[in-house]
């Protein structure tokens, strides 16, 4: 898939040099494995990742109302809110409100993964709330079209089957690294370029990164739809590493190195990315049954080496008829 965004959010060739960072392939690999698990053929494996799902929108909707808010939120809470509450005892009705806004917006953009319509996009940042400008908004309007250009693309043409979260799983995958790469190098190239639109802050002013962060909040919702929309997975990141990633980025953005943001961007998502895959990778194939079985086995090979530990120093009776431990 050679894939690049003229002029705009990505200059000719920094598509297919970010494809070939380590930290990005490494994380394509991870991403190959994953994606080669489907489609999935036991109940056992269709629930682990419906339940996979779940908790992901819960992870990142708390992220997110963490990062508005500047609170941390109890995963409990963030829960409750997912299973539809709009109140909870004890707690400061503005985190719940953050909460409510976050998923609201997390399923207003939900359809874009599937129609590529970048309006809903849009709704969903409108629903957070974060304050941007009227030049803003028509510029990060401009910015997902030109990105949807590509990301449309690669939705039809299905070079790896069906996406991992495709709503037809009958399609055997055959994903390749290569492939992967260029996918996530789109996905990193965007979250730059929206960076760079939303963040007018002096990149020195440590003070800012709060409000830096903020504004950046709707590109956290943007790139798991925008990871679905390239047939890769989705991918998570901690209001925490979201900061730090703000942080990282104007830094290396007021150096004046041209692709400096870019290449930090890079090599601190792709690595989280490669994470998050290994992650979904083993919740999927998680079978209760067997790890309880090997735990038993586990505990068993323990016991007999204690037992022969215990009485190793004992003569043998040679009289006697053996005894398996």
């Amino acid at each position: 898939m050679a894939v690049d965004i003229e002029g705009g959010i990505v200059k000719d060739g920094e598509l297919a040099r970010l494809a070939l960072m380590p930290e990005v392939r490494d994380a394509a690999q991870a991403g190959v494995s994953l994606i080669a698990l489907w489609p999935l053929d036991t109940a056992q494996e269709l629930s682990n990742d419906a339940k996979y799902a779940e908790d992901l929108q819960v992870l990142v909707c708390r992220a997110v109302a963490e990062v508005i808010t500047g609170q941390e939120i109890p995963m409990a809470d963030a829960e409750f809110v997912y299973e539809g509450a709009v109140d909870i005892p004890g707690r400061p009705q503005s985190m719940v409100d953050a909460l409510i806004d976050v998923n609201d917006a997390y399923e207003q953009m939900e359809d874009y993964s599937r129609n590529g319509d970048t309006s809903l996009v849009m709704a969903g940042a409108g629903d957070l709330d974060v304050g941007w400008d009227e030049k803003t908004v028509k510029a990060i309007a401009a910015a997902l079209e030109e990105i949807e250009q590509v990301a449309g693309a690669s939705a039809v043409s299905g070079e790896d089957g069906q996406g991992e979260g495709s709503d037809d799983d009958s399609t055997p995958h055959d994903p390749d690294v290569e492939s992967v790469a260029q996918r996530l190098a789109v996905v990193l190239a965007a979250i730059d370029g929206l960076f760079g639109l939303v963040d007018n802050a002096d990149a020195s002013s440590d003070g800012d990164t709060d409000i830096a962060a903020r504004n950046a909040s709707p590109i956290m919702l943007y790139i798991n739809e925008l990871c679905e929309r390239m047939s890769i997975p989705r991918m998570y990141l901690t209001s925490q590493q979201f900061k730090d990633l703000v942080v990282k980025y104007r830094e290396a953005a007021g150096s004046g190195d041209g692709d400096g943001a870019l290449d930090a961007v890079a090599r601190f998502v792709a690595p989280l990315a490669k994470t998050e895959w290994e992650k979904h990778h083993n919740d999927v194939i998680y079978d209760p049954v067997a790890v309880a079985k090997a735990e038993k086995e586990k505990e068993e090979k323990i016991k007999k080496a204690k037992l022969a530990e215990k009485f190793k120093d004992i003569p043998e009776d040679k009289d006697k008829p053996p005894v398996e431990l």
